[in-house]
């Protein structure tokens, strides 16, 4: 390169007599070879981009033949809650395909920053009998030790004592908001419950299409389980009730050691979702008088069919409508008559049973069988309490 701008040089000086602008000649040749060399740092990084990409199909057949060790040597350990999600990740991710879901995923844009850090998009195809998504999530990219690996998704940081929230660029605002109504309301779970958390981290994401591919879920807009972060798709009409339910569930489960069945804990935290609400100040309040819309539009769902603790035992995580509603209608009836203390009373007897380190969705067995001996010890006999909720709604239809 270098003597080709001698060559040129010369060149200039022997048509110097006959250029009417020899200045301008050296300004467009200089200008052309600029150019080439911005050419050849394209293609450089392309074709980086290019490598680490075939890098990462390794992680991708790490996945299709359920290989969750050779999966997680493509996550960043070092990033420990992430890394945690990440191995929940490929547990569903497996535990899907065994329920008959059909499940891939693909590598979309590669784009290099520097020579150890970048980012990609991964696109998640997910299809349930009728039902199908293809959501897509943009992660971090980092080398560490001459290997490419993913390092959650590029999130900014603010927290206030132990609440950290995590947001995309665009979230600062909405950001700022959450942590404010997170505090106010793990404040007032602690004045009405004594509940006392450790971290807690919330994960904030512009798109439901962003949430689902962390999961892996074919849809959701907000995702809850112990050992991991509280994510959330931001929808401001929505987001303070979907703290309230979600904070809920991370209530349930310190008390526990996450040992409520599933329809307990989705019924309390919906309930707890239409009951907090601010007051005239701004301020988290528990309103009771909120329930009575909810239930008239459940027990009028011509859907609906009153299921027995035994039966309730039974479901698959599937049965979402039976799941959150009679769960609902259950956690409701057993708080309206005998009290908030009563219930928590029962949740706190799963205390000392073992921690069982997986999601809600991969022991719902366990988890039933353990909470019905809990109701047992506080309530009465499950036929006692199924009888007591089913005769309770039936009469207000």
């Amino acid at each position: 390169m270098k003597k080709f701008i001698q060559l040129i040089g010369f060149l200039v000086i022997i048509l110097y007599g006959c250029s009417p602008d020899p200045v301008k000649i050296e300004e467009e040749n200089l200008e052309s070879i600029d150019e080439h060399e911005t050419v050849e740092k394209q293609e450089i990084v392309t074709d980086e981009s290019e490598l680490v990409k075939a890098q990462f199909v390794q992680m991708l057949e790490a996945i299709d033949n359920n290989n969750e060790e050779g999966f997680l040597e493509y996550q960043n350990s070092a990033n420990s809650l992430f890394y945690k999600e990440q191995k929940r990740w490929v547990e569903e991710a497996i535990f899907k395909k065994q329920q008959g879901y059909t499940f891939s995923v693909n590598i979309g844009e590669v784009n290099l920053m520097s020579s150890d850090k970048g980012d990609m998009e991964l696109i998640v195809n997910m299809k349930y009998q009728d039902k199908g998504t293809q959501n897509k999530v943009i992660y971090s990219i980092v080398k560490l030790k001459n290997k490419w690996v993913i390092d959650d998704v590029p999130f900014k940081t603010i927290s206030e004592g132990n609440i950290a929230v995590l947001y995309v660029s665009d979230l600062e605002e909405q950001a700022l908001t959450v942590l404010r109504e997170a505090s106010d309301i793990v404040h007032l779970y602690n004045n009405e419950f004594g509940w006392d958390p450790k971290d807690i981290t919330i994960k904030l994401y512009d798109s439901r299409e962003q949430v689902s591919a962390t999961i892996p879920w074919i849809g959701l807009t907000g995702w809850n389980e112990t050992g991991e972060s509280l994510k959330l798709m931001i929808e401001p009409s929505a987001s303070y009730s979907t703290l309230a339910h979600e904070l809920g569930h991370n209530m349930l489960s310190d008390f526990s050691n996450d040992n409520v069945s599933l329809y307990i804990q989705e019924g309390f935290a919906t309930l707890l979702q239409h009951v907090v609400e601010k007051d005239a100040a701004g301020k988290p309040v528990i309103n009771l008088n909120n329930l009575p819309y909810r239930e008239q539009k459940l027990i009028s769902n011509r859907d609906l069919v009153f299921l027995s603790i035994d039966d309730l035992n039974k479901l698959d995580y599937n049965n979402t409508f039976e799941i959150y509603g009679l769960g609902f209608l259950l956690t409701n009836y057993l708080i309206k008559t005998q009290g908030f203390d009563k219930f928590m009373t029962m949740v706190k007897e799963l205390i000392n049973e073992p921690y069982i380190d997986s999601r809600s969705e991969h022991k719902l067995q366990i988890l039933s069988e353990r909470t019905t001996k809990a109701i047992e010890k506080v309530y009465g006999t499950t036929d006692q309490v199924s009888d007591g909720y089913i005769n309770y709604f039936t009469k207000k239809k």
